[in-house]
């Protein structure tokens, strides 16, 4: 029997009645499995020399150091959709299979964007404030355009942008622009979505959603650059990675009028910090990284970690779509990925 642990129960996101169900489908597929939550390098080196497979929801950082110290392991099984946590041709050199679960709470992700886009517009949370402080300021704000009249711009046009397009292009008759460079028209004819270069989705777009991955790419991607070029009335949403916007970048735009509004659930600091600007800026509405949250999405992200490990311990294959790196499978003789 392969032994395992989940590193990380104090993160926030495997919690509860979702850690007793993962913990069962765990068991199910073979795995003894420790819960536990791990602070340090030296704690998780010390803890985990028998770990055949390590289950974790972000943190902590699980680096070079730490791999090369546990003898026995194979796999690290990520809960959610970002690896950014993991050291990824760290594990790849050393052979170990990195997992996590794309697409699980891509309804989730698109659904929270969209109540940030009509929160802003339709001034929600400045009249929850004001009306809470006994003030009644009827009609007050921005005034509101129909949904229908903007241009929302898709940064990545994956499988929650895929469904943030279907709420507002098929629900609002909303113009949808997307920058994806590993997409060609031709890949996705399904969808009346226009492609568009990074200046151009800046500078057309009403509201920008940012729906990519966190890499050396893509980090820092929305900065003092990309502010100056968008609409001074425009509005950035985050249900992605918090360090795809320079957060300090951000603030200044805010503060200084280069854009209007800001739909926040993750942040590059997290939790965000009592003293940060952000949280006394009306024009911004904050989450605490909790877009992903889902009684369908827990459900679908258990389900997918007990198929993806039933997979490995029993036939020696998994799912490549799941793979964080694909090229990691021809230093693992005998493995197959189908």
């Amino acid at each position: 029997m392969w032994k395992g642990y989940i590193i990380d129960i104090n993160y926030g996101s495997v919690v509860g009645e979702r850690l007793e169900h993962a913990k069962a489908l765990i068991e199910k597929a073979g795995v003894d499995l420790t819960i536990g939550h791990y602070e340090t390098a030296e704690d998780m080196i010390a803890n985990l020399q028998d770990a055949d497979i390590l289950f974790c929801t972000g943190n902590p950082i699980l680096t070079r150091e730490i791999m090369e110290q546990l003898p026995r392991l194979k796999v690290i099984q990520r809960f959610g959709i970002g690896y950014d946590s993991i050291d990824i041709q760290a594990a790849s050199d050393l052979g170990i299979l990195v997992l996590y679960s794309p697409g699980y709470c891509a309804e989730e992700l698109a659904v929270h964007a969209t109540a940030f886009i009509l929160n802003l517009f339709r001034n929600v949370s400045l009249h929850d404030r004001t009306m809470r402080s006994g003030a009644w300021c009827k009609a007050n704000g921005v005034k509101p355009p129909h949904p229908g009249d903007i241009t929302l711009g898709l940064f990545g046009f994956g499988r929650s942008a895929r469904r943030l397009w279907r709420i507002f292009h098929e629900g609002f008759g909303t113009k949808v622009i997307a920058c994806d460079p590993y997409l060609t028209k031709e890949m996705i004819p399904e969808f009346d979505v226009e492609l568009v270069s990074f200046e151009e989705l800046l500078e057309r777009s009403d509201v920008i959603s940012i729906h990519a991955p966190l890499n050396s790419e893509t980090r820092h991607t929305f900065g003092e650059e990309a502010f100056r070029k968008m609409k001074p009335e425009a509005a950035i949403i985050n249900v992605a990675r918090g360090a795809l916007i320079n957060q300090q970048a951000l603030i200044r735009a805010l503060q200084e009028g280069e854009i209007r509004f800001g739909g926040l659930d993750v942040f590059e600091q997290e939790p965000l910090p009592a003293d940060s600007p952000l949280r006394g800026m009306e024009q911004v509405v904050l989450t605490s990284h909790s877009a992903f949250a889902g009684v369908n999405s827990e459900r679908r992200s258990n389900e997918m970690v007990y198929e993806l490990i039933s997979e490995i311990i029993e036939h020696n294959s998994v799912d490549g779509s799941c793979l964080a790196d694909p090229k990691v499978i021809s230093k693992i003789p005998g493995f197959t990925v189908r």
